[in-house]
Order: C-alpha cells, then sequence, then structure tokens
C-alpha cells in the first residue's frame, strides 16, 4: 500500500499517472513539477483536467504543483538516532529538531537557502519545512490546522504570494492568541506591482489589493516580516525564546548595558523608535549600581547603563572587572522593574578578563537577555555558540537586538489573558 507518489515527471503525463494512483488507492500525490497555473492557458488545461480526474481532489490530495516538496526532521536527541523524511534538495538527518514549521510557496525555503540556513546557523532549529508551489489542493490552510495541533511546533513561519481562503487564515491565525507558545511570523511576498507580476509568473497567483493584504494581516494578529532574513531572525528568536520556558513581555521594559556612552545614546533612540522604554530600575538595583560607579558619575535612575566609568574605578582601585561585570549582571537581572536586557559585549583579547562567559550563558534567569556582540571575528563566532546553545540569542547589529524584542511585546499584546 502506498501513502505518497512524488512526480519529477513532465507536466503533461501527470494527468495519466495520477489516474493510476487513484486506481492503486494512493492516498496523496506531491508534485513538484512545474508547467501549471504559472505558465498561462496550457497549464490552466492541465489543472482542468487534474481537478475532473480526481474529482475535485476527494479521491487523492496533492501538494504542489511547482514546489520543493516536504521536509519533516526527526531527530530530538543528541545521539545518532536522527531521521526525517526528504523530498526536496537536502537531507537533513544529522540534525537536531528544532520547533519552527515553515510553510512557503517559495521552493529555495525547502532547497539551497534551507540547506544554507542549517549549514551557517544550525542553532535555528527546523521542524518542518513544507514547500507549497501553486496550492492547486493543499494550501497553507491544512497546513496551519496541523501545525497548530502539532506540540512539537512553537513557531511557524509563513512566505505567501497569495491567501488560499482569507477568512479561515485569519480564524486559525487567531487561535494562536490563546495558545501561549504559539507564534505565527508571515512574509508577504508580491505587496507592489512589480511584486505583482512576479509572483504571477512563479506561482500563478493573481494580484490582491493592499488594502485586501493588509485588512488580513491585522485581523489575523501575525507577526509581519519584510524580508527572508527577518522572518528568519524572528523565528529564532520566538523559538529560543520558548525553547528556555520564558514568558513574552509585556510593557517592553528593557535595560541596555553599553560599553559606550555613544551604544547608550543610539540605543535610547532606537528603543524609543521601537516603542520599548527604559526600565526605571528599583531603589536596591540602583544603591547597588552606586557603590560600583565613580562618584563624578553615578548611575542613571532608568535602565541605561554605561559601563566604562565602572571598569575605571575597578582598574584605580585594583579591582577586579570581572566581579564588577558580574555584579553589575546580577544586579540588572535581579531588578523586579526589568524585562529584558540588551548587553553589548566587546569579544577580544584585550577585554577578555572583563566577562565570565560560561557564567552569563547559563541563562538562570526569568529575564529575556539579548546579545549584540562586536569584536575579533574568531572570537565572536566561538562565544555566539556558546550562548546559541542555551538558547541566548546574539545579533549582528544594535538595531536587530532591539527590533527583535519588539516583536516579543507586539506578540504579547496579541495573546489574550495570558
Amino acid at each position: 500500500e502506498v501513502d505518497l507518489a512524488i512526480f519529477y515527471v513532465p507536466n503533461k503525463v501527470i494527468p495519466s499517472i495520477l489516474k493510476d494512483c487513484i486506481e492503486k488507492h494512493v492516498k496523496g500525490a506531491l508534485i513538484e513539477t512545474s508547467g501549471f497555473a504559472e505558465v498561462g492557458e496550457v497549464g490552466l488545461k492541465l489543472r482542468d483536467k487534474i481537478v475532473e480526474i480526481t474529482d475535485n481532489f476527494s479521491k487523492i490530495r496533492i501538494v504542489g504543483p511547482n514546489c520543493m516538496g516536504l521536509t519533516k526532521i526527526d531527530g530530538d536527541s543528541d545521539t545518532e538516532a536522527k531521521g526525517g523524511f526528504f523530498s526536496g534538495f537536502g537531507v537533513f538527518d544529522k540534525y537536531k529538531r528544532g520547533n519552527i514549521a515553515i510553510i512557503t510557496q517559495s521552493g529555495m525555503l525547502n532547497g539551497g537557502y534551507l540547506m544554507n540556513l542549517m549549514r551557517n546557523h544550525p542553532d535555528v532549529g527546523i521542524r518542518y519545512s513544507c514547500s507549497i508551489g501553486n496550492k492547486m489542493d493543499m494550501s497553507e490552510i491544512e497546513f496551519l490546522d496541523y501545525f497548530l495541533e502539532d506540540p512539537t511546533v512553537n513557531v511557524i513561519a509563513l512566505y505567501l504570494e497569495s491567501f488560499k481562503n482569507p477568512r479561515k487564515f485569519i480564524e486559525l491565525c487567531k487561535k494562536t492568541k490563546s495558545i501561549p507558545n504559539k507564534t505565527i511570523i508571515l512574509l508577504k511576498g508580491g505587496l507592489t506591482s512589480l511584486g505583482q507580476k512576479a509572483s504571477l509568473s512563479h506561482t500563478g497567483s493573481l494580484a490582491e489589493s493592499s488594502q485586501l493584504v493588509k485588512a488580513i494581516i491585522r485581523q489575523s494578529g501575525v507577526i509581519q516580516a519584510g524580508n527572508l532574513h527577518d522572518l528568519f531572525q524572528f523565528a529564532r528568536s520566538f523559538s529560543m525564546i520558548y525553547k528556555s520556558g520564558k514568558k513574552l513581555p509585556k510593557y517592553g521594559n528593557v535595560s541596555m548595558i553599553a560599553g559606550s556612552g555613544g551604544a547608550g545614546t543610539i540605543s535610547a533612540d532606537l528603543i524609543m523608535k521601537y516603542g520599548l522604554n527604559f526600565a526605571i530600575m528599583s531603589e536596591k538595583t540602583y544603591q547597588l549600581l552606586k557603590e560600583l560607579y565613580p562618584e563624578w558619575m553615578p548611575p542613571n535612575r532608568f535602565a541605561l547603563l554605561d559601563l566604562w566609568p565602572t571598569m575605571e574605578k575597578a582598574m584605580t582601585n585594583n579591582v577586579s572587572q570581572e566581579e564588577v561585570m558580574t555584579r553589575i549582571w546580577r544586579a540588572i537581572l535581579d531588578d523586579p522593574n526589568v524585562e529584558g536586557v540588551f548587553n553589548m559585549i566587546f569579544v577580544s583579547t584585550r577585554f577578555s578578563k572583563r566577562y565570565n562567559f560560561q557564567e552569563m550563558s547559563k541563562n538562570k534567569t526569568d529575564k529575556i537577555v539579548f546579545m549584540w556582540m562586536v569584536g575579533e571575528n574568531r572570537a565572536v563566532r566561538r562565544i555566539t555558540k556558546l550562548f546559541n546553545k542555551n538558547n541566548i540569542p546574539v545579533f549582528p547589529t544594535l538595531e536587530e537586538t532591539i527590533r527583535n524584542f519588539s516583536i516579543l511585546v507586539q506578540e504579547s499584546k496579541n495573546k489574550i489573558g495570558i
């Protein structure tokens, strides 16, 4: 008994093979072949023929056509017992599964792009990648419905060029409002007139009005990404927060630990730009920090900390810089008014004595911690790996650090009664 037939044959022979599959009671077909709605009249006739043969897909369900298939990563341990289902270019049988599911109308997200992502950023953590192509039958709706019920999935990343059933899409997305550990992130292609022309030739997706698309996104409550980089960076942030068991921040009250006054000023502008606030530190935290700062420059009452004065005082008094940093770190993490901490770290041989990276990476706090790391490339990669292993995201720029926290707050506001 065959559950699934995978098609890599020319489009014109697919209808006859589908007839054979139906006669053999094959349950599903994955058609990776192109040459259907996206090529115009000839492809549309083939589509209509398939609809007729399958009795409007009641006799066999179809994923595709014009897709790169399905990936399912099953390895859930650090042992050799890895595996899964792979019908695209990539075979990811050496990877530990993550908690992110991808639904995409672009084949590259289950092809070359996914292979590059998994190779260079294994910490992203993929569970499924589903390339749905032209959506002749099965669409984002069926896959969304499944992933919402799958307890191994916390984050659903979507790339869509059209909505098959907008009302159902909104209905399904709204379900996440009452699920504390489930988030949907959407990258919508074809938002411009030029993009709409491209999507028509790519997946045969007809143009949708910008007002309709905006209404669907607003009513569904999804997190919207503006590009592929943001889509997967947002997904990684939510993935790590959910894996670490932390709660989403409600108010956006943050602290910035900076090694530079200029970086602190820039962070203040970005924090306001993305709708966040500097937390007002408790009196206890303020007094603890006051001991570490020189008299000529006491700490702020709001949680923007320029570390350089504390380092000057430590060096003058021959006090361990690492000890001072650890006390500052612990004081901020223990402050009840702070929901999240942004930590700017210079990673280099010169400043290596300032930080106890092993202790910082243990993530022993209910606060959300984001790292902005700059310095020597090799050292940055090594320390980034350490933090990522413990579900602490590291970002290459200050703006990405702050923007990713802001979407956590946005999602927190989307949740109902959580």
